[in-house]
């Protein structure tokens, strides 16, 4: 019975999450709000953006979500792999110093040891910034693609060059003049 209590409501929130469309879309809170989304889980930018995705653009999101989850999950798969060998060998090298004997390395020496501890902090700690990395980047791509989607393409906006001579009633002479008109 909780379990169709649990279904039911996520289907009726579901329901009134797209019960009323909005015609007139702020894009500055659209692009704001996409942002925010994206910061607070990876790849949700991604999912809102693909809301206001014009009609003749083919949907993105089946690459987009694996490669950002991917490289997240890669990303802290790392870090804690790394940081787990890192802290086995320092524990391992400090039981040496205390006067114990050697347990998990011992084809290794201590001072062998303190370089492969150096190596997994370096390797953790590259891991670390590529998760920052990953993370700011599907930050910024959600960004630009709410911008992007927002940004008007349609045959209102145009463009005329027309360079013209007008005669110059002073001094007599023809002068070459050049205007620009935007059409928005």
């Amino acid at each position: 019975p909780m379990i169709r209590i649990a279904l039911y409501l996520l289907i009726i929130s579901n329901a009134n999450c797209f019960a009323q469309t909005n015609d007139t879309l702020d894009k500055d809170k659209f692009t704001y709000r996409s942002t925010i989304l994206s910061s607070i889980l990876p790849g949700c930018g991604q999912i809102h953006n693909n809301k206001i995705k014009p009609v003749n653009l083919h949907n993105r999101l089946w690459w987009k979500l694996p490669v950002i989850y991917g490289g997240v999950g890669t990303a802290t798969y790392l870090i804690q792999f790394n940081h787990q060998e890192f802290r086995t060998i320092k524990d391992e090298r400090l039981s040496r110093q205390n006067g114990n004997s050697a347990v998990n390395y011992i084809l290794y020496s201590s001072e062998q040891l303190k370089l492969i501890q150096n190596e997994y902090r370096r390797l953790r700690d590259f891991s670390i910034i590529s998760f920052l990395g990953v993370y700011l980047l599907q930050i910024i791509d959600a960004n630009v693609e709410a911008h992007l989607f927002l940004f008007d393409i349609s045959d209102n906006l145009s463009i005329n060059f027309k360079p013209t001579i007008q005669n110059n009633v002073v001094s007599g002479y023809l002068v070459p003049q050049f205007s620009l008109n935007f059409k928005l």
